[in-house]
């Protein structure tokens, strides 16, 4: 049981998981267009019976900034 859990899909962290402003329903997913009351990685696996295959991490903040100072060091 402890594998399954390892490997499960979460939502958070995801390019297209999003949170709403509807109480009832506040996490949704872009990617498959829905809003549901539980994580949306759990509602595909019970409707699919497979998890998520379409998880994308999501860039931090700040990685524009450091692909632009990348390589630009003066050695110091």
């Amino acid at each position: 049981m402890k594998s399954e859990s390892k490997k499960t899909v979460r939502c958070l962290g995801c390019v297209h998981y999003f949170v709403t402003y509807d109480r009832h329903r506040p996490y949704g997913c872009s990617r498959f267009g829905f809003k549901t009351k539980s994580l949306p990685s759990q509602v595909v696996i019970e409707s699919t019976g497979i998890q998520c295959a379409y998880r994308e991490d999501r860039r931090p903040k700040n990685w524009v900034e450091k692909q632009k100072t990348r390589g630009n060091s003066d050695g110091r």
